[in-house]
């Protein structure tokens, strides 16, 4: 019975050969090791990453739509309702209509949001330096120019 079983299409002890795999094992490794820290972070203001990246988009484009914001975080436009509910919730951040489209929900950060990024980003750049300082700025760049390559 055993012997009907099929075997992987690659050998696991050659999947390091395949053209990229090392590069990109690391890179998977070294992101779930910085999220790890970053998120553990934002525990402190019971925010997560999606949630504090949000915010932070919302103080730097001001007023913008629930299309542009999940254009911005990567993800669709359902996964940004969710996101926003909770945020509205807690009162980060609030809806409005566009007066150009009333179909449009336009998304505002409040004061209170406004003010917990103002807490919570000075200590993820300082945690984010010092993630990053194993790297000389000079490996920093290269590293930023090539996964720039990477993503297209």
């Amino acid at each position: 019975m055993l012997d009907t079983i099929a075997k992987p299409a690659v050998d696991r002890h050659n999947v390091r050969r395949i053209h990229g795999f090392p590069a990109w094992l690391q890179l998977v490794r070294a992101y779930n090791f910085m999220e790890a820290r970053i998120s553990a972070d934002l525990r402190d203001d019971d925010l997560t990453l999606a949630q504090f990246d949000a915010l932070v988009a919302l103080v730097k484009k001001g007023a913008i739509s629930q299309q542009a914001l999940a254009d911005h975080l990567l993800v669709t436009k359902g996964n940004v309702v969710g996101l926003v509910d909770r945020l509205s919730a807690r009162g980060f951040v609030k809806r409005g209509a566009s007066e150009s489209d009333r179909r449009v929900n336009l998304l505002q950060i409040t004061a209170r949001g406004r003010r917990i990024v103002e807490r919570a980003l000075p200590r993820q750049l300082k945690l984010i330096t010092r993630l990053m300082n194993t790297l000389t700025p000079a490996e920093a760049a290269l590293l930023e120019g090539l996964l720039s390559r990477v993503r297209g």
